[in-house]
């Protein structure tokens, strides 16, 4: 089993874990990282983990608990925070030999990096081989709208189901 863990307010970072998990192909699931139980991680041949960037990093309890007074849009949606940081879910990753990734959901500039180069350290330290470098997904900084995953830049979804689609195929010259 292949599994893509995420940490999303808005959607975004679940919209983008959701088409990698597509790319990944038959069996491939994307869990909050309240899903993706120590049980499942280790039972799943490939890991790949996401959050949003914030403050040039994961997100802290600090960001999250600004988030919540930032409602997106015109209707004011919520950030979702009812699962684990991902500070918390990697603090909690089973160790040992697996096959990962890591990616972001980031604004563009010199602000929109870091989350995913945190989270593939951590993979690494833990035991795992990252299939591929880091990987950024572009998010617009406002929106009007108030559904999930607008703030999406065009075709990253699209990029992200081809990441995908190139984990799989990293992970199949490997066996």
């Amino acid at each position: 089993m292949d599994i893509v863990v995420f940490e999303s307010l808005y959607g975004n970072t679940a919209a983008v874990a959701a088409a990698i998990a597509d790319g990944l192909g038959e069996g491939a699931r994307a869990l909050t990282t309240s899903e993706a139980t120590p049980e499942i991680v280790a039972a799943a041949r490939i890991v790949v983990a996401g959050a949003p960037v914030h403050a040039m990093s994961l997100p802290t309890t600090a960001s999250r608990e600004s988030a919540r007074s930032k409602p997106q849009g015109a209707d004011r949606m919520p950030a979702d925070l009812g699962h684990m940081p991902m500070r918390e879910w990697l603090a909690a990753l089973p160790r040992g030999p697996r096959l990962g990734a890591a990616f972001d959901t980031r604004v563009r500039g010199p602000l929109g990096h870091g989350a995913s180069k945190a989270i593939a350290h951590t993979l690494e330290a833990d035991g795992f081989t990252l299939l591929d470098g880091p990987r950024g997904f572009t998010v617009h900084m406002h929106t009007s709208a108030s559904e999930p995953a607008t703030l999406l830049a065009r075709g990253q979804l699209d990029l992200a189901r081809e990441w995908g689609t190139h984990l799989r195929e990293r992970a199949g010259s490997l066996v």
